[in-house]
């Protein structure tokens, strides 16, 4: 057998990096269950690694990342020595190596309905993966003709374009409803097959329709919400990134900065506050001052958010108050990407005002977004009434937490969502300072319970 050579690139990063075995161990299980991946490794799991072992994937994505946070510079896989020439990278390079974004969508979508190939996709880490600088077009003078397709062309484009924002406001219901792994699968495969014919019969010469472009963008935003919350976070990364693709190509600067928005707070989910700053700042900047007054409101609440985990006071203030002062009641025929809901606003002010220690404000802003919620938002009312109970909790206020407990119950079994199952753990473990109570020991025993049912997250 071969002696394995020691990982001298380990070595050296772990000596930059001011490191002991045992901090790495630590730091990569610390964001393993971030993106939801249990590992257990300690200074002797290290120490085989640098005699030249190689632990399986996705454990080199997660060493690079905590690295890369650690020395503030970019550490790839292969920097570390533990990166492998496998069939596993096959794929993901012939998905992510198409340059035409429509084409990688498609490849994307079609690798993501097959169980198998969805899996090898999702054990790469890409949620640091950068977000490369645009040049946008200068809009031109039109020179009297609107466009080179025909007739029959442009009506079939508008049709379409119509078709496609409908089908944005059904999946955007439907996840706020019952969450991101309900019919996730089910908008994967009409990007794959309705999405990518559609834009091959209406392809006039070298430019495709780029309100079917924008359209496409929409969708695949949506798909990357879902995605995310149905636990396949790099997947999502994927996802989102072909969104920003497609909006870029079709020139809507809006639709892209709503993207750019959700990759920002996805990586402060993750504890990436310095990507989260760049790109929430990006997001802003490239929407610009003439952007659509909702479209300002919901970039700035999400700044808002980031500054104030930061700890950026003044910065959060002011982002949620230019947030409260562009947004508008939704005009008739609002869609996801027109309107921004007056319950997510007081939501996101709750976050912002919970992050700067503000509790009660932030109760105020919580009971708003519920008054306000449809009460078939089954996913969105657990988020809510979890958040509420816990900060209930938090100030010693339990008679006034459990009802909101009992509430979430009922919502709770409709959903699909990681991100109701994470909100749910949270409270059962607020609970358990008051694990003598009868009551809230019954309320525990029946968060464990809901726990510990099947789930697809």
């Amino acid at each position: 057998m071969a002696r394995r050579r020691p990982n001298e690139h380990l070595s050296e990063l772990l000596t930059e990096a001011d490191w002991s075995a045992g901090e790495l161990a630590r730091a990569v299980n610390a964001l393993g269950t971030k993106h939801g991946v249990r590992l257990r490794y300690d200074r002797t799991s290290v120490a085989h690694w640098l005699n030249g072992s190689r632990p399986r994937s996705p454990v080199p994505d997660l060493v690079a990342q905590v690295l890369t946070r650690r020395l503030g510079r970019t550490v790839t896989v292969a920097e570390t020595g533990l990166d492998h020439n496998t069939s596993d990278e096959s794929l993901r390079e012939s998905v992510l190596a198409t340059p035409d974004p429509v084409e990688r969508l498609v490849t994307l979508c079609r690798t993501d309905i097959d169980p198998a190939h969805r899996a090898v996709l999702n054990r790469e880490f890409v949620t640091a993966r950068p977000v490369p600088a645009r040049v946008w077009p200068i809009r031109r003078r039109s020179s009297g003709t609107p466009d080179a397709t025909l007739p029959a062309e442009r009506s079939l484009t508008a049709l379409s374009d119509d078709r496609l924002d409908h089908m944005a406001v059904v999946f955007a219901t439907l996840t706020e409803k019952y969450g991101g792994g309900h019919a996730r699968s089910a908008l994967a495969t009409y990007l794959a097959d309705d999405i990518a014919r559609l834009l091959a019969i209406t392809h006039s010469g070298s430019d495709l329709p780029r309100r079917l472009l924008r359209g496409a963008a929409q969708l695949t935003h949506l798909l990357g919400a879902m995605t995310i919350d149905a636990g396949l976070t790099n997947v999502g990364y994927l996802y989102y990134h072909s969104a920003l693709d497609l909006a870029h190509r079709a020139g809507d600067r809006n639709s892209y900065a709503i993207s750019l928005r959700a990759i920002s707070l996805s990586a402060l989910h993750l504890d990436d506050a310095g990507h989260a700053r760049q790109w929430s700042d990006h997001a802003v900047e490239t929407a610009g001052p003439t952007a659509p007054r909702a479209v300002r409101s919901y970039l700035h609440a999400g700044r808002a958010v980031i500054h104030a985990t930061d700890g950026s006071r003044r910065l959060a203030l002011a982002d949620l108050l230019t947030a409260e002062r562009h947004h508008d009641p939704a005009p008739p025929g609002a869609g996801p990407f027109t309107h921004y809901p007056l319950t997510a606003l007081h939501y996101q002010r709750a976050l912002v005002l919970l992050a700067l220690g503000d509790r009660p404000s932030a109760l105020v802003a919580l009971e708003a977004s519920l008054d306000t919620r449809p009460d078939d938002h089954h996913t969105a009312l657990v988020l809510v009434r979890a958040l509420l109970a816990q900060t209930l909790l938090s100030a010693g206020e339990l008679e006034a937490a459990l009802p909101h407990c009992r509430q979430l119950f009922h919502h709770y079994p409709l959903t699909a969502s990681c991100r109701a199952r994470k909100a749910l753990i949270a409270l059962r473990n607020a609970l358990h300072p008051y694990h003598r109570h009868p009551q809230a020991k019954e309320t525990r025993a029946h968060a464990a319970y809901l726990i510990r049912r099947p789930s697809l997250c």
